[in-house]
């Protein structure tokens, strides 16, 4: 039985340290508390930001956790055992899916729609550019179901060392420097900040915007 009280796809974009895990955490609570809405969250097993089997906001004073079970990023599929498992156990059917750090799973736009299609409504938080200043996994393309399955994009804001709103996440080196463009994409971590146009920096770019 699909659900019926539908809310579709609601994306939560934006860079690093904007507030998407808190804002993604904030949604979660106030489905579980006020539609009473079960939601499933789950986040990619190898996300080194949070602690093992929770996801974790630090955007404000002190760290908001909640528990997660961890998939495998490059097979998310499994989500469909996960899920048969979970419903069981509550003996009904999950009305949500929370997915944290969205940008590293493999295949993420047609796992979102075939989930869709099956009646789940899905909440997804995701950097949308990576430090190259290029769109990072599928974040940027899930957009495309909010026409079909309806439902809302959220681009949190955050500012530059210099003031302005910023639009990248610059990752810097071990010395403090800019990383350059052919250096390896790792985890997001202390290494990022959010940078404006004119601070940005990216040794080695190829291309320019």
């Amino acid at each position: 039985m699909k659900n019926s009280n539908r809310n579709g796809i609601e994306l939560i974009l934006g860079t690093m340290r904007c507030g998407k895990t808190a804002e993604l955490l904030r949604r979660i609570a106030v489905q579980r508390n006020f539609a009473h809405h079960d939601v499933l969250v789950v986040k990619p097993a190898d996300d080194t930001k949070s602690g093992t089997g929770v996801i974790t906001s630090r955007y404000e004073k002190g760290e908001q956790q909640m528990p997660a079970i961890e998939i495998d990023s490059q097979n998310p599929w499994e989500i469909y055992d996960i899920l048969e498992r979970e419903e069981q156990r509550l003996n009904k059917r999950v009305d949500a899916i929370a997915i944290d750090e969205g940008q590293f799973v493999k295949d993420l736009f047609p796992l979102a729609g075939s989930l869709l299609e099956n009646g789940y409504d899905l909440l997804i938080a995701g950097l949308d550019l990576d430090f190259r200043g290029l769109p990072f996994g599928d974040m940027l393309k899930l957009q495309w179901f909010i026409s079909a399955y309806g439902g809302s994009v959220t681009q949190c804001v955050s500012y530059c060392q210099c003031g302005a709103q910023a639009f990248f996440s610059q990752r810097l080196d071990e010395n403090g420097d800019p990383a350059p463009y052919d250096s390896p994409i790792i985890m997001p971590g202390e290494s990022y900040r959010p940078r404006c146009r004119k601070c940005f920096v990216l040794p080695g770019r190829p291309h320019l915007w």
